[in-house]
């Protein structure tokens, strides 16, 4: 992923958290907004509940190698902040892009879509 991509900003965060529609499953919540730019932002979000700061930045980086597989099937033109739960800190690289193409492919079935 190239850091023309990435939402490094707390303000951006922020934002997105408190106003725009999101999807969450039992692993990831995924806040979705229309973007600025031509292509796609993403933010990926770990607390520290998760584990120390190896463990989070081992979950950050298989993170981005599976949106960087799946970032041509999103839709361009939109920014996402992913935020990574508790379950996510045992399961393997194998169950956590399951997850996330679960929650990316299905709309609706078990998953909420608010604003």
């Amino acid at each position: 992923m190239k850091k023309k991509e990435m939402i490094k900003s707390h303000q951006e965060f922020s934002e997105m958290i408190h106003h725009e529609h999101f999807r969450k499953n039992q692993d990831f919540t995924i806040y979705i907004r229309k973007g600025k730019y031509e292509f796609s932002h993403f933010g990926i979000a770990v607390s520290k509940k998760l584990g120390n700061a190896v463990k989070r930045n081992k979950l950050k980086r298989q993170m981005r190698v599976i949106l960087d597989e799946w970032k041509k099937t999103l839709n361009t033109n939109q920014d996402y902040i992913i935020i990574m739960k508790e379950n996510t800190k045992n399961m393997s690289f194998q169950e956590l892009k399951q997850s996330f193409q679960n929650l990316v492919k299905e709309k609706g079935e078990g998953y909420e879509i608010k604003k």
